[in-house]
């Protein structure tokens, strides 16, 4: 970052923000990639309306063989403070939308997209994974390059949800050609995953404004 820009510079510039070590305590919200009845990994959407009552799907409906966890309450405390750190990082007032986390599995990707508007100002926050490979999120700038982010647990990237193309290339297995080779043979599942949560808000200046709260 040039020194004579301030970061809400530099993010209306290039329409995100890389922000490292923004949780420090990301360890306090680890959890496990979820298993089935049958102790395989659970793939599809986990709707929550409070901490005791969810609406399953089996389908993820943006990666596919993914899980997504909307509004898990676990996680609301942070959709706040996260809030306030963003806040002070560029300056601005914002008010939340929604929240939701996703697992995702060797082989899957996310694909080139843009989000909806309460998606305005979007935080991706990466809670923990077990690949020995960078997997970096790519963004699009607004003057048509392409620049990538590479994230450790606890870092974020705030960006432009609804205004910057955004994608992952295939997540790669965490194990070499033989092992897999061999994990095959023996029927094992490759267990190489990434968990990732993101965090939505809206200018509460901005055009918005009214979808505060998804609504």
């Amino acid at each position: 970052m040039e020194k004579s820009m301030t970061k809400n510079e530099v993010f209306e510039r290039n329409g995100y923000l890389f922000l490292p070590g923004l949780v420090s305590n990301v360890e306090d919200i680890y959890c496990e990639p979820p298993l089935d009845e049958h102790g395989k990994r659970l793939t599809g959407q986990l709707k929550y309306i409070r901490s005791d009552k969810f609406f399953y799907e089996p389908e993820e409906g943006q990666v596919s063989g993914a899980l997504a966890r909307y509004n898990v309450p676990v996680y609301k405390e942070l959709h706040f403070l996260v809030r306030k750190a963003v806040e002070k990082e560029l300056g601005i007032d914002l008010l939340p939308t929604y929240f939701y986390d996703r697992y995702y599995y060797v082989g899957q990707e996310l694909k080139r997209h843009k989000d909806r508007p309460a998606c305005e100002v979007s935080v991706t926050l990466q809670i923990s994974t077990n690949s020995t490979k960078p997997w970096p999120i790519w963004f699009q700038r607004p003057d048509g390059s392409e620049a990538s982010i590479t994230m450790k647990n606890g870092d974020a990237a705030i960006y432009k949800g609804c205004e910057r193309e955004h994608w992952r290339d295939p997540l790669q297995s965490k194990y070499g050609k033989w092992e897999n080779k061999w994990r095959t043979f023996r029927k094992k599942e490759d267990d190489t995953y990434h968990h990732q949560i993101f965090l939505h808000y809206v200018n509460a200046q901005g055009p918005f404004v009214h979808f505060a709260n998804d609504m």
